[in-house]
């Protein structure tokens, strides 16, 4: 098991990297702490660092979701367009 300390929204964390490259892991932990200061600095009247944690995270997730929301529309939509296209081709080899 690789592990690594890290220092992430404000404190020293031990993670498993295993299934991570160096490279891959450092941009999550930069991704991260930069999306918690700017969290931080939106809400600097929290004294709270869970609460701002906790909004880090929820603002991680919104953008996660809108990500998978927005693959999941442009996978539905290629799908449609690759069906339609299917169709055409049935019909244009049935009529001749």
């Amino acid at each position: 098991m690789t592990t690594t300390r890290e220092r992430i929204m404000g404190r020293d964390i031990e993670f498993n990297i295993d299934n991570l490259d160096e490279l891959s892991f450092n941009r999550v932990v930069n991704f991260v702490n930069d999306q918690w200061l700017e969290v931080r600095k939106e809400n600097s009247n929290v004294p709270d660092t869970q609460k701002i944690a906790a909004l880090t995270v929820v603002k991680i997730a919104a953008e996660l979701l809108k990500l998978k929301d927005l693959q999941e529309s442009i996978s539905n939509n290629y799908d449609k367009k690759i069906k339609d296209l299917i169709m055409q081709l049935d019909e244009s080899d049935c009529s001749n």
